[in-house]
């Protein structure tokens, strides 16, 4: 499984031991990091069983037998038949203490010991015994050091609306995304038969030469954009989104951001690039494999925009070979006064922004001293396609003042630290000078010339509180500027929500 990271500049600046090094901060493991995936049993109380939760670090207190079962299958991993394959000689290191389901055989739950040996959990039993074996005896003390967690962010199964066409349940399919920083997770009823239908309509649009290459593509978009009879899965994730926004008491561009994180963390589906050509997927075949490219994951988050009731379009950029979603927006904040802002799909990204590149179709991040961040000149000529009125995204403002205070926190980063690399040669060219002084004295001493040993040692005891002085000037110019760089890592990190 491979596991996109943004590139963005982490600096650090320390001293140590009057020595001058470079170095990047470090920050502590928590006990709950170092426990992750584990299960612990509460020995001084009545051996209570938990298990902490390798995505949040928060532990869930797994009770009877039945109760451990079915709230480690919640907190599953679905992964995919191909990959359990190949785990037949054991699981992968990054698989240690997870929990994971086989969503394309008969939604088998599994969980993942620390040597990388897997253990079904057929029945309630099977799971109990496994909690007894695995099981590590803690403190209370310590087990009060790792925050708890009594409710999964799970919301209730999807509720069958009266159709025209009832399409029955017969596969599941777990998505898995962060929001404000919060894990949530949301398993899917869906049909493979109504899979199946998707997978074989329509995929290919056939014109004559003379047509217009603009209509064509707006006709073959429109394909891809229409549910079946019997689909109610956009309407239900639409549904289960304002649900959520209620609970949480947000507004209706905190709802769209969310369902759009929901897409944007869907996998990537790097073997569709192999394909020749790249053969799209319906909004339902794309949740139903838990993957994509950039076209199968715009077609669904414009079918959620839509569903909330914001304008939305679909952005193509040919010299990229990359589509992405433009939502309604005010004029100012648009792509070059189109009325649409940027969504990328393919990895996170706050509305608005625009990757830096693309790569292998993914977008890549970036720091923020790198170029614009709300401008997508770099990607090329841009088409816009499949555009309807709605609601308008007024978010995007927000997050451009918050790039703008991180770009001037970066800038002000830079000419410290070359500040403070001018600072450290000139200390360090002192600090030469202060021993070639004080070999010289040495010399003195040695052959037992005073008048020039006491001459000198003024001159030296001078530069040497001097040296002193700047340094201790040095270091906490350095403090500050760790401290600045520690906040902006923080920030950063919040901005792209790694």
């Amino acid at each position: 499984m491979k596991f996109f990271r943004y590139h963005f500049f982490i600096i650090g600046l320390l001293l140590l031991s009057g020595s001058l090094l470079f170095s990047t901060p470090v920050r502590a493991e928590t006990l709950g990091q170092r426990l992750s995936g584990r299960i612990l049993l509460q020995v001084e109380s009545h051996g209570e069983a938990w298990y902490v939760n390798p995505d949040n670090v928060k532990r869930y207190y797994l009770g009877r037998p039945s109760d451990a079962l079915e709230l480690m299958r919640q907190l599953s991993l679905g992964i995919s038949e191909a990959e359990f394959a190949s785990w037949n000689r054991g699981a992968p290191a990054w698989a240690r203490g997870g929990l994971f389901l086989r969503p394309e055989s008969h939604g088998e739950a599994y969980y993942v010991d620390l040597s990388q040996r897997w253990h079904y959990l057929g029945r309630p039993d099977d799971a109990w015994q496994l909690l007894r074996n695995q099981g590590l005896g803690i403190t209370n003390v310590d087990l009060d050091k790792i925050p708890s967690a009594s409710v999964l962010a799970v919301a209730p199964p999807l509720v069958q609306t009266p159709a025209e066409v009832v399409v029955s349940s017969d596969y599941s399919s777990t998505l898995t995304w962060r929001y404000q920083q919060e894990n949530y997770q949301r398993q899917l009823n869906l049909s493979r038969q109504l899979n199946k239908d998707y997978a074989e309509s329509l995929k290919v649009f056939y014109y004559n030469n003379e047509a217009d290459i603009a209509s064509v593509r707006e006709s073959f978009y429109s394909l891809f954009l229409k549910p079946k009879a019997g689909d109610t899965l956009v309407a239900d994730l639409v549904s289960y989104g304002r649900q959520i926004g209620a609970e949480q008491g947000w507004g209706s561009d905190q709802i769209a951001e969310f369902l759009l994180a929901l897409v944007q963390y869907i996998p990537y589906d790097e073997s569709k690039l192999l394909q020749s050509p790249i053969v799209p997927n319906y909004p339902y075949e794309t949740i139903y494999k838990n993957s994509g490219v950039c076209s199968d994951k715009t077609f669904l988050a414009v079918s959620l925009l839509r569903g909330l009731g914001y304008g939305v379009a679909i952005l193509d950029f040919p010299e990229e070979n990359h589509s992405a979603v433009g939502i309604s927006c005010p004029i100012s904040d648009s792509l070059a006064g189109s009325g649409y802002c940027f969504v990328e799909t393919t990895n996170y990204f706050p509305l608005g922004v625009v990757p830096i590149g693309i790569s292998s179709g993914q977008a890549v991040g970036g720091d923020e001293g790198i170029g614009a961040l709300f401008t997508a000149d770099h990607l090329g000529s841009l088409e816009i396609y499949q555009k309807t009125e709605g609601a308008i995204y007024e978010g995007v403002a927000a997050t451009k003042e918050k790039a703008r205070v991180l770009k001037e926190q970066y800038s002000l980063l830079i000419a410290q630290k070359k500040e403070l690399e001018v600072l450290a040669n000139a200390l360090s060219a002192k600090q030469e000078s202060l021993n070639a002084s004080r070999l010289q004295l040495d010399a003195y001493l040695t052959a037992g010339d005073l008048d020039s040993y006491n001459a000198a040692v003024v001159a030296y005891n001078q530069a040497a509180t001097s040296y002193n002085t700047e340094l201790e000037s040095y270091r906490q110019e350095q403090k500050e500027y760790n401290d600045l760089a520690l906040l902006y890592n923080q920030e950063i990190t919040d901005f792209y929500q790694k």
